[in-house]
């Protein structure tokens, strides 16, 4: 029998404990008719509507974080219970307004986006603005749908999908990437000033004499060649880096191989993707479509983006990764004993170190004992913790290059590093919290 690591305190046996999701179906149903375009073929609510209506518009998770846990008690449940049953016409109206959306989506034949993902919160909010729908009124559904759509068509995935698909295009951003690879070289020069002026941007800075040194000397290595030359040298048969490139998961072949324009997948490693899965991955991210350039332009910016060092443009940008890269190797939470150089990593270490499911997998590791396979995937992210925290580190710095948002100043990048460890035991806590719930349903 697996084991379910203990991350709440446990409770007296007359308490009673009840699953969230259940928690949540059974309000649902007790809504009655009126949610049927919400729900599921059985009556319960879809999980669009769970992720995307009741968890941040009735339930109001940030407001309520007593309402996210995977089980709650009895008085928390019956409160969530009663929180969605108030919201029962607001529900009702919304549904109502899904299928006048969906039936002008299709008069207007629009195509894009995942209907329920970008309608649902609308929708929601028409039902408490308009109340519901009135028959013969088509002038609100149609602005709403145009206003959602007007800004995503113009670079759309859907447009990315149709412009790759010409092969004469792909031809022409193969011969780019050929190019733009081949005008990457390795300078020769050595690399210890860099990283040992590391050391004081990696470490403490208590007066502001030493926060303006700090400073000072980071920005001397934005500005030095090294980054670009390290970056630079992956390319090569033999680069001779500091690291290994396959072993903290930046690139799985080593030399780094120019990118494939379309094919591969999201999944692989950062420096391995290709061209058509970036730029696809920088339009999922985009909050404001309309700020990007057309599909064509950002596809010819991200050929040279791929193939410039480390799949970076801007020099800070290629720094700050470098330094990630310096901090990521020194964490290793699953052994107590390690002590990381830099004051940052030891920081951010000690903080992992304490986290609850962090603690449970060491005593498990050291007792030998069976794990639940979701705690065994968390498990071997924490021992290799340089993989899953890089694999972010990069995405976060691939936005900043694409956006042209700046890595120079000292205090960002300490707040950018420690917020990528935060992020990924974040998801791990995620992934224990839905086993729980599993497991709770059982």
């Amino acid at each position: 029998m697996s084991s379910v690591p203990e991350t709440t305190p446990r409770v007296a046996d007359a308490v009673p404990a009840h699953p969230r999701r259940a928690v949540i179906d059974r309000a649902w149903r007790a809504i009655g008719p009126g949610v049927e375009m919400l729900s599921t073929a059985d009556g319960g609510p879809l999980s669009r509507t769970v992720k995307r209506i009741i968890d941040p518009l009735v339930l109001r998770l940030r407001a309520n974080p007593q309402f996210s846990a995977p089980v709650v008690s009895g008085a928390v449940a019956e409160r969530m219970h009663r929180t969605i049953l108030d919201q029962s016409a607001t529900l009702c109206a919304a549904a109502d307004w899904f299928a006048v959306l969906k039936a002008h989506r299709r008069k207007l034949r629009l195509t894009t986006g995942n209907a329920q993902e970008l309608y649902f919160p609308v929708c929601f909010e028409l039902a408490i603005t308009k109340g519901a729908p009135q028959q013969g009124d088509s002038d609100t559904a149609v602005s709403v749908l145009r206003h959602l759509h007007d800004d995503r068509d113009r670079n759309a995935i859907e447009v990315l999908n149709r412009h790759i698909a010409d092969d004469r295009i792909v031809r022409e951003l193969a011969a780019q990437v050929q190019r733009s690879w081949a005008d990457v070289t390795a300078r020769p020069a050595i690399t210890d000033p860099f990283l040992a002026g590391l050391t004081t941007v990696l470490g403490d800075a208590v007066t502001h004499g030493e926060s303006a040194a700090r400073q000072r000397v980071w920005a001397a290595l934005v500005a030095d060649a090294t980054p670009y030359n390290l970056g630079a040298r992956a390319h090569c048969a033999e680069p001779g880096l500091p690291w290994s490139l396959i072993t903290i998961g930046l690139s799985s072949t080593v030399p780094q191989l120019p990118p494939p324009v379309r094919g591969g997948s999201e999944t692989a490693r950062p420096l391995n993707r290709s061209v058509y899965d970036r730029v696809r991955a920088t339009l999922r991210r985009a909050m404001d479509r309309d700020e990007l350039p057309d599909v064509p332009q950002l596809l010819a910016e991200e050929v040279d983006r791929s193939c410039a060092p480390w799949g970076l443009l801007a020099e800070d940008i290629q720094a700050a990764l470098v330094a990630g890269i310096e901090v990521a190797v020194e964490l290793t939470p699953l052994q107590e004993r390690a002590m990381p150089g830099y004051p940052l990593a030891a920081r951010i270490q000690a903080r992992l170190r304490k986290e609850a499911y962090v603690l449970h997998a060491r005593r498990y590791l050291a007792a030998g004992a069976p794990l639940h396979p979701r705690q065994q995937q968390v498990t071997e992210d924490l021992a290799t913790f340089a993989r899953p925290y890089l694999s972010r580190l990069w995405a976060r710095l691939h936005g900043r290059d694409v956006w042209q948002e700046s890595c120079r100043d000292v205090e960002d990048l300490h707040a950018l590093l420690a917020g990528v460890a935060r992020s990924v035991s974040l998801d791990h806590r995620q992934r224990i919290k839905s086993m729980l719930e599993l497991e709770a349903v059982r």
